[in-house]
């Protein structure tokens, strides 16, 4: 079998096509993934936190995000409260206090009419905001 000069050429051009229409599709995919996700930022304000009843609601209490049909688009954790309030440093615990810890949940998909968030016992229920102000953020206050 002879290959001639203009086949070789043809073939490498041929390559060098596929190889630049993969790349562009890559970039164009990786790209796009990072747009149609965002990251729900939340607070979550605990009434007498220092008295019991509030176990669920520990540092490392799983956060779930679900939307309107009820699939669950993240799962993230609570971190460690960051602020107690009516405490001074050396101070005995006020059980009145009001604790203060935040939580996110990355790459939840856009797109959804609602958001569903939801710390703690399946008695705490669920908080819906639309995505707009999902994105903004949650404020979740628990006790009185």
């Amino acid at each position: 079998m002879v290959v001639t000069r203009r086949a070789v050429i043809f073939a490498l051009t041929f390559l060098v096509a596929v190889a630049a229409a993969a790349v562009t599709i890559v970039l164009a995919t990786s790209g796009s993934k990072e747009a149609d996700t965002f990251t729900l930022k939340g607070t979550l304000y605990v009434a007498k936190c220092m008295s019991s009843g509030y176990g669920d609601l520990l540092p490392g209490a799983q956060v779930e995000v679900t939307d309107q049909s009820g699939e669950m688009l993240g799962v993230g954790a609570v971190e460690l409260s960051d602020a107690v309030t009516n405490r001074k440093s050396g101070e005995t615990p006020d059980l009145k206090a009001i604790c203060t810890s935040k939580f996110s949940v990355a790459n939840i998909p856009t797109g959804r009419k609602m958001y569903g968030v939801h710390v703690g016992n399946a008695n705490r229920g669920v908080i819906w905001k639309p995505e707009s102000e999902a994105k903004q953020g949650f404020e979740l206050s628990i006790g009185s």
